[in-house]
């Protein structure tokens, strides 16, 4: 059970009053030092939300070398050596941890797909 409202929320509405409230009477290197903090709540917002998402298409992109002692770096090999190039699976597993990622890291602007 959880308390609500949940952490990524919290984040959320304190990104939103540092941006709505703080920032507009604020200006050079105070302004972009609260929009680097702004930047940082909103990452670790979506990280709340989606590295659930994230951690299981990582797990399905690694299941090809589970075994492996480094499985990124056996990946890498295997996929440089070729040995997947008609892996639907992979490939998929690849760009669905790929777009999460990106979404989290670098979302769209509001407006203009999933953003955030």
């Amino acid at each position: 059970m959880t308390d609500a409202p949940s952490g990524a929320a919290l984040l959320a509405v304190a990104r939103q009053a540092l941006t709505d409230e703080v920032v507009p009477g604020l200006s050079g290197r105070p302004r972009y030092v609260a929009l680097m903090v702004a930047n940082a709540l909103g990452i670790a917002m979506r990280e709340i939300e989606r590295g659930g998402a994230l951690e299981a298409a990582e797990a399905r992109a690694l299941e090809p070398v589970s075994g492996a002692d480094d499985p990124v770096a056996a990946l890498v090999r295997a996929i440089g050596s070729g040995r997947h190039d008609a892996d639907v699976a992979l490939h998929a597993a690849l760009l669905q941890a790929t777009d999460i990622a990106a979404g989290i890291w670098k979302p769209e602007p509001a407006g203009q797909g999933e953003g955030g």
